[in-house]
């Protein structure tokens, strides 16, 4: 199951970041972030009441979702958004999705999880696959190399994300409950990050972006709840590398619906194959 639910949330991952990229034309990322991170927070909480008992709201545990929430995708969602932004998804997104590297390791020294052999050469291909990936040609214009701070930031936060998320769930196994709370405590920051940016000066919504952010937001809903029944059901070591794939599939709708915004290399099929490689190891680890 956990394999199912990983790749499931990259497919989602893959379909918001187009849905974005497009959104982001007439918007900046401080906006499509709170966008997608509220309606993502909605949409889990108006599900709760019928799966899942709201009396385990009060246990402290809740609290570790609430800063896993901050952590990411508060500040990773928004850090890969700006990235976006700034570079476009061609790049962005693989060094956004090398999260990986950062979450085995976490995993190791604070979850005490195994990282076999074949596990670390899986992700070690994984993430040569996206730094191949990430050195094609991004989004027409000028871009500064410094910008790669901001997704490689983002990939930071997300790898300590998902410890602290899997670390909650060991005590309080209930993937959609947790969702909804990193969800909650994710807009909140998001918000709060929008005021402290300008309030409504930083607030850029048209009504065509706000059909393409708010559909990102319905999507990216789904990856997020999906994550959480990954890591419900698998180990970090395993679950990272298979949601964080999901560059192949962003860069293969890129081709088919940025052409207009976005060129790509031919590099993106060494980096596509490395990627497939290494998840497939990962896959196959027993």
């Amino acid at each position: 199951m956990a394999i199912y639910f990983s790749f499931q949330a990259a497919l989602c991952f893959s379909i918001a970041h187009i849905l974005i990229r497009r959104g982001l034309v007439e918007s900046n990322a401080m906006t499509g972030s709170f966008i997608s991170l509220s309606m993502s927070a909605v949409l889990l909480w108006l599900l709760l009441p019928f799966f899942a008992s709201l009396s385990a709201l009060w246990t402290p545990v809740s609290l570790i979702f609430v800063v896993a929430g901050i952590i990411a995708p508060g500040i990773g969602r928004t850090l890969s958004y700006v990235g976006i932004e700034k570079i476009g998804v061609a790049r962005s997104v693989p060094i956004a999705n090398s999260s990986p590297i950062f979450a085995s390791i976490f995993a190791v020294i604070f979850l005490a999880e195994a990282w076999v052999l074949q596990n670390i050469i899986g992700t070690l291909l994984v993430i040569s696959g996206v730094i191949i990936l990430s050195m094609t040609k991004p989004a027409q214009g000028e871009w500064r190399k410094l910008d790669v701070i901001y997704p490689l930031i983002g990939a930071i936060a997300f790898a300590a994300s998902s410890i602290l998320r899997k670390a909650g769930l060991g005590f309080l196994n209930i993937p959609l409950l947790a969702a909804a709370v990193t969800a909650a405590s994710a807009a909140i920051f998001s918000f709060a990050l929008l005021q402290v940016r300008g309030g409504k000066e930083a607030f850029k919504l048209t009504r065509k972006s706000a059909a393409w952010l708010f559909a990102a937001g319905f999507v990216n809903t789904a990856a997020m709840l999906s994550v959480f029944y990954a890591l419900s059901h698998g180990k970090v070591v395993i679950v990272e590398p298979l949601v964080s794939s999901n560059p192949v599939l962003t860069l293969l709708l890129t081709a088919i619906f940025l052409r207009d915004l976005e060129a790509l290399n031919l590099r993106v099929i060494m980096g596509s194959f490395l990627t497939v490689t290494g998840t497939i190891l990962v896959v196959t680890v027993k």
